[in-house]
């Protein structure tokens, strides 16, 4: 079997932005472009002959692993080091591992980056990164998630150096991956003698709303005393308040273009359900008062496909029900929704409406 044939046939690079591979050992690494996946064929033997792939799609959190041209044979040696085996087996008793349910749960843990950071709890040499800046994000994560009052040297835009407090080993030195367009982690001694650091400038305003960006977006409302109150729990660090303030600002800026990009693309979805679904009935209504301002904002929108209406007509009894609930967050309104009952007495929607709230107009 050709890898390169199959992943370009089946997988390419359509709606994916990473291509994983999980070795025996449990180890991750991400295969990217024709380079990676050469390089995993080249491990295939009659030993390595099974090959665990995931794909983490353009609408997921990527994952940080390093990239498999960094594979080293050292480095399965390193990690068995942090398996569950007691010292007291033999060599022939593996460790219990079922990939088959864990590797998705393991991917899943990587991803919630911002409520748990364990996927920032440890640096390995070859680590690799898109850029400087996302290096530095990830530096300043790993001394978030271990408390390590991390100091960075003189460093420019093609490099970034780390040390620790004095007298403790911890060196990190980032700069461009010889293989890649990005940076990797090109000298590490990751062994630390110190004692927490609960003060440190690592932990910036965007280190913060990198933390705390999902739990805004589910709770906007949430206050910069509480956001303080949970790190200060968790991490037990010490930060100004004003970088929290920052931090909530930022991430509410972000959240208010997410919805203007949002609503921008809403005529674009009305027009492909208009070409996919014909005869349908896809309106939007624009507010009067910001068309005289010259722009344009968002009023209501009705859909009722027609092979909906049509069953309503065909099989069903002519008794509708209209029934709504409240829009809560940053954007409010009602959604209305008619609907009717099937033969097996099961809610069959037949239209339903965004307005902005319920009255005789709507």
């Amino acid at each position: 079997m050709d890898i390169i044939d199959e992943y370009a046939s089946k997988l390419g690079y359509v709606g994916i932005q990473q291509l994983l591979v999980c070795f025996s050992y449990g180890k991750y690494y991400e295969v990217d472009g024709d380079v990676g996946i050469r390089t995993l064929q080249s491990f295939i033997s009659d030993q390595f002959n099974l090959i665990n792939l995931f794909a983490v799609e353009d609408s997921e959190m990527g994952v940080n692993v390093p990239n498999i041209v960094n594979y080293t044979e050292s480095s399965t040696v390193d990690n068995q080091t942090d398996t569950y085996c007691s010292s007291n087996e033999s060599e022939d008793d593996s460790c219990r591992s079922d990939y088959d349910s864990e590797d998705l749960e393991t991917l899943a843990l990587q991803k919630q980056n911002c409520d748990r950071l364990t996927d920032y709890k440890e640096l390995y040499k070859g680590m690799s990164f898109e850029d400087i800046p996302e290096a530095r994000k990830v530096i300043n994560l790993y001394y978030l998630a271990n408390c390590y009052g991390l100091t960075q040297l003189k460093s420019c835009t093609k490099r970034l150096r780390y040390r620790c407090e004095v007298d403790c080993p911890f060196v990190c030195h980032i700069s461009k991956d010889k293989n890649g367009a990005g940076v990797s982690i090109r000298t590490l001694k990751a062994k630390h003698n110190c004692n927490p650091s609960f003060n440190n400038p690592r932990v910036d305003y965007n280190t913060i709303a990198q933390y705390f960006k999902t739990k805004i977006h589910d709770n906007p409302k949430i206050k910069v005393k509480e956001m303080k109150a949970a790190l200060k729990t968790t991490f037990n660090i010490n930060v100004s308040h004003s970088k929290y303030k920052r931090a909530k600002r930022m991430i509410l800026k972000s959240l208010d273009g997410s919805f203007v990009d949002e609503y921008n693309k809403l005529e674009a979805y009305a027009n492909e359900l208009r070409i996919s679904n014909l005869v349908s009935d896809v309106i939007i209504n624009i507010s009067k008062d910001a068309l005289t301002e010259g722009k344009g904002r968002f009023s209501r929108m009705y859909i009722c496909f027609h092979a909906l209406k049509m069953g309503l007509k065909s099989g069903l009894r002519p008794f509708i029900g209209l029934d709504g609930t409240f829009l809560k967050g940053k954007v409010k309104g009602q959604l209305l929704v008619i609907v009717a009952l099937d033969s097996m007495k099961h809610f069959y929607p037949i239209a339903w409406a965004i307005v902005e709230k319920e009255t005789k107009v709507t």
